[in-house]
């Protein structure tokens, strides 16, 4: 009875595992399934955003119905939500500042005039101290509206669709921070 009981404890454990959970080498657990402000979503892929050899953040990309295609992706049409975990202690608010700059200009081909109050307004919310272990989540909701928080705390809204695409371009657009996280990103 007890070799019984054992038996199904370990089948439980394995089987929660397998299906609750995407392990990354960062030790960072990834959720199958989220809810991302109210939007129940579920994982589309991840990976590890590296720079040289340094390991800076563990990014998974959560959807409603599972994409592979960007350009699909990009139109938003659906509820999205893109997690940071930061997993390194060279992040700075300023590096990230940077990069994100960066980002967008890729993103948008240049053109961030459209969108560059938005963007200021996104990158001011950056300024806070970002430190190893900090989740960053962008949640696309239908209606066009970006909700950013930090930690499980809301900084703010935007309502652009055009920002929002920009935003997820950074990581999955035609000119994406990182060719491979890009393609772990949309399960390929």
């Amino acid at each position: 009875m007890l070799r019984k009981v054992f038996l199904l404890l370990i089948l439980v454990i394995v089987v929660n595992f397998s299906t609750s959970f995407a392990a990354d080498s960062n030790k960072v657990a990834i959720s199958e399934t989220t809810s991302c402000a109210d939007q129940a979503l579920q994982l589309n892929g991840f990976g590890t955003r590296k720079k040289l050899f340094i390991k800076l953040y563990i990014a998974a990309l959560y959807v409603q119905e599972k994409v592979a295609d960007a350009d699909k992706f990009l139109k938003m049409e659906k509820a999205s939500c893109m997690r940071l975990h930061i997993t390194s202690s060279k992040i700075t608010s300023e590096k990230m500042i940077n990069a994100t700059r960066e980002g967008f200009e890729k993103s948008t081909k240049g053109n961030t005039a459209p969108i560059e109050n938005e963007i200021e307004t996104f990158l001011a919310w950056l300024e806070q101290p970002i430190k190893k272990g900090d989740v960053l989540e962008f949640t696309f909701v239908p209606h066009n509206a970006t909700h950013v928080f930090k930690n499980g705390s809301e900084l703010g809204v935007i309502e652009s669709k055009a920002f929002s695409s920009a935003l997820f371009g950074i990581w999955v657009g035609e000119m994406p921070a990182q060719q491979d996280l890009k393609n772990k990103l949309l399960g390929r």
